[in-house]
């Protein structure tokens, strides 16, 4: 036995190191393998997992960074690398965790030299830094928060050039040590919360309301009490940031009129607390004073408004929820709002009559708004009301209601934009239900990689009934041959990903095959990214007569990525999913799915040693 693991082992070690040394080669030997070799049973991998290989292949992979260039893809593989070794070799795994910061922190250092000036455009790009922290966080709390500390100074301006740093810079810092913050909550809550502390000596923000909710859904004892030491902290500072602190105690789900609008999903169980009603409302009451006896910051104007005006705006926004949880306040805000609505300019009085009518329209039903938009006498008018409308329309609409409507648009390319868009939507729903109409709907869809994810989630679906399995493999084939039709990318891999890992569960050849189309789907994508955030298909429609206003047009479709595919099927089949990973030309992709089978080697070899601990799994 011992001899056959180590003749496994060493020719194991020479295929991967001559695979990082010689790709082109070995993705040569493992298309003739797959056309040639058999398809082994789930029990015939084992011979080639134990925990040796295991780790040998990680190291490998930790040496194989150097070779990748870009250093957002180098600090991946050292990031997952690192946490798959902590376990068994912490120091090696410290070693590629301090590698992975400094490349981090170079990076990012780079970004802010040429990064552009856009809070939205910079959050899109994220700071390397935080994403070794949440890592290292789950390992080791303490060490994160020294990191954290070196991060922030590193980001702080030496006294020499205290003029470097500015407001922009406070902002994107805020929001990052947030959205670390949120990531982490379900996994290491001490860590979390070190980070939103940390964030609490910036600017406020929009995520300061988005952590406080996801941590509210875990533990609203904390949120609350995390709320409260940020009112007092904000309590005086700029109503640019002050207002943020409206939304968590009255469970709004958005933040409203603020400089960074921000949407929030409000927990099911989460329950409003009237001691944190009141000391905000006593807070916005005393601003609000302030206010009409001195002049706010120029700063505070923002959305076309007087920082006054959104006070007012703020004022109006709490009224009915203290009039129902906190009556003896209402007299006071009334009048407080009437104040500073005298107080404000002609100018600013008419501009927030017109903001409310134009959001009492939002109340208005789906046939309603569509009934509206046909009384206007402007075609381009009625056109973009109709699309809004559309747009706007809940799932749950008559799907004959939603396409009369969409004939009534008058431009053609809105039209059938707006058409198809409703077909995708519609048919999505139904996948999760209605399986006969979401087929029939996805007939209608007419492009190519839409019509895939669609087919490969009916499948999906099909695949979960007994009776239907037969149609399930018709309905993946044809969500494959879709995918083959598309335009060669990411998400057109990521549906063959997924019909891959649906055909492992029935006829596992195929689902080799499948994997092998994905595959060469991904080797001719240059720089492929399957970065969970990249799963929606966005496409701007505008009016013939009027190509500058554009609607924008979601197609949200998830699927697999190679790391979740390959670790998939290696719990089927290790070997050729080992064997596999070698045939990626991207050495990012062959390095993470390397990871992945790793992975799923280290999780049987401690199974098989907790099921039979007498047995040596190593040997």
């Amino acid at each position: 036995m011992k001899e056959t693991a180590l003749r496994h082992r060493q020719l194991f070690n020479t295929f991967i190191l001559g695979c990082i040394a010689l790709p082109a080669i070995c993705v040569f030997a493992n298309a003739n393998r797959i056309a040639a070799q058999p398809k082994p049973a789930a029990s015939e991998s084992a011979p080639f997992c134990n925990r040796s290989e295991a780790i040998d292949t990680i190291r490998q992979q930790i040496d194989a960074t150097k070779t990748i260039d870009e250093s957002i893809r180098r600090i991946a593989v050292l990031i997952r690398a690192a946490d798959l070794l902590w376990p068994m070799q912490q120091n090696r795994a410290r070693t590629a965790f301090t590698e992975a910061f400094e490349l981090a922190s170079q990076n990012e250092k780079e970004v802010g030299k040429k990064g552009p000036r856009s809070l939205i455009m910079r959050l899109q790009v994220p700071d390397q830094r935080h994403i070794v922290i949440r890592a290292v966080a789950k390992r080791d709390s303490r060490w994160a928060k020294e990191l954290t500390q070196l991060m922030l100074k590193q980001d702080s301006p030496d006294d020499s050039d205290s003029s470097r740093r500015d407001s922009f810079d406070d902002l994107l810092t805020a929001e990052r040590l947030l959205d670390s913050a949120i990531q982490l909550i379900t996994s290491d809550m001490k860590a979390a919360l070190d980070l939103a502390r940390a964030s609490l000596k910036y600017p406020a923000t929009s995520n300061l309301s988005r952590f406080l909710y996801t941590l509210a859904a875990v533990d609203q004892q904390a949120a609350d009490q995390f709320y409260s030491q940020a009112l007092s902290i904000y309590a005086d500072r700029p109503m640019r940031e002050f207002l943020y602190l409206a939304t968590y105690p009255f469970a709004f789900r958005s933040s409203g009129d603020t400089p960074v609008f921000g949407f929030y999903q409000v927990p099911d169980n989460f329950a409003l607390n009237n001691g944190l009603q009141r000391q905000f409302t006593l807070t916005l009451l005393r601003r609000a004073q302030q206010a009409l006896e001195v002049r706010l910051d120029e700063r505070d104007n923002f959305n076309g408004l007087s920082g006054t005006a959104h006070v007012w705006q703020t004022l109006v926004r709490i009224e009915p929820p203290v009039g129902q949880r906190l009556p003896e306040l209402l007299e006071a805000v009334v009048q407080s709002r009437e104040k500073v609505f005298v107080s404000l300019t002609v100018e600013n009085q008419e501009k927030l009559v017109a903001r409310g009518n134009d959001t009492s329209a939002l109340v208005k039903s789906f046939r309603e708004r569509i009934e509206a938009a046909e009384k206007s006498r402007d075609v381009n008018v009625r056109d973009d009301s109709m699309v809004a409308a559309i747009l706007d329309s809940s799932v749950n609409e008559e799907m004959s209601d939603l396409l009369a409507a969409v004939e009534k648009i008058s431009d053609s390319d809105l039209r059938n934009g707006a058409r198809q868009w409703l077909y995708f939507r519609q048919s999505s729903a139904a996948a999760g239900g209605n399986l006969a109409e979401a087929e029939r709907l996805i007939g209608k869809v007419e492009m190519h990689e839409q019509q895939a994810f669609l087919y490969a989630k009916l499948a999906k679906a099909l695949l979960a009934k007994p009776e239907s399995q037969t149609h399930a493999r018709e309905i993946l084939d044809l969500a494959i041959n879709e995918a083959n039709k598309a335009e060669t990318t990411v998400r057109a891999a990521r549906v063959l990903l997924t019909a891959s890992n649906l055909y492992a569960t029935i006829d596992l050849g195929r689902s080799i095959s499948v994997l092998g189309e994905a595959i060469d789907r991904i080797n001719h994508i240059e720089s492929p990214d399957f970065n969970p955030s990249n799963q929606t298909l966005v496409k701007y429609l505008g009016r013939k007569s009027n190509p500058g206003g554009r609607f924008v047009f979601y197609f949200y479709m998830p699927g697999l990525d190679p790391e979740t595919a390959f670790r998939e099927l290696a719990k089927i089949d290790f070997n050729d999913a080992l064997t596999q990973t070698t045939a990626f030309t991207d050495k990012f992709q062959r390095a993470m799915t390397s990871l992945a089978v790793a992975d799923v080697c280290l999780q049987e070899t401690e199974r098989r040693r907790v099921t039979n601990p007498k047995k040596n799994t190593d040997s």
